[in-house]
């Protein structure tokens, strides 16, 4: 069964090119590229949009049937990605960084963060996880002074 799509698809190909040029999202842009491409003639079958595109026919499908059943503005939005919350909130964060950007009142180690946030947040946060979290999301290392090679310690300056 050949389905006509040029007739299921509302706007006309100046609108749909005109929405073409304004989305900044490259999943609208696709949407909207795939009903500009049925709507034109450009392709005749969801699997010639589909190999276009680099998408799986399916999503195509879902798309199409997406923007009959909700009309375009429901097609055009984005939904936020559901997922896991951060295992340390960003309030705690923030209050760490400047903790951390502080000269003279920083932290020595990350046992002493840890319990400066269980003080001050009354949430306990494994050393791992807060040394991942500090170290490569907040791109910071503790200022702690080292030995030298004659057995000193290195001043900080």
């Amino acid at each position: 069964m050949k389905v006509n799509y040029q007739e299921r698809i509302d706007l006309t190909s100046e609108e749909l090119k005109t929405l073409l040029s304004q989305q900044k999202s490259l999943i609208n842009r696709q949407k909207i590229q795939t009903l500009y491409w049925l709507k034109a003639g450009y392709s005749q079958s969801i699997t010639d949009v589909a190999l276009r595109l680099g998408v799986h026919r399916t999503t195509v499908h879902r798309w199409l049937k997406q923007y009959s059943e909700e009309g375009i503005k429901k097609f055009l939005e984005i939904l936020p990605r559901p997922g896991r919350p951060r295992a340390i909130p960003s309030e705690v964060i923030r209050g760490i960084e400047h903790k951390l950007s502080q000269e003279t009142t920083g932290f020595k180690s990350y046992k002493e963060i840890e319990k400066w946030v269980e003080e001050n947040y009354q949430i306990s946060i494994k050393y791992q996880t807060l040394h991942h979290q500090i170290r490569y999301r907040l791109q910071a290392k503790l200022k702690t002074p080292r030995r030298l090679d004659n057995g000193r310690f290195h001043a900080w300056q």
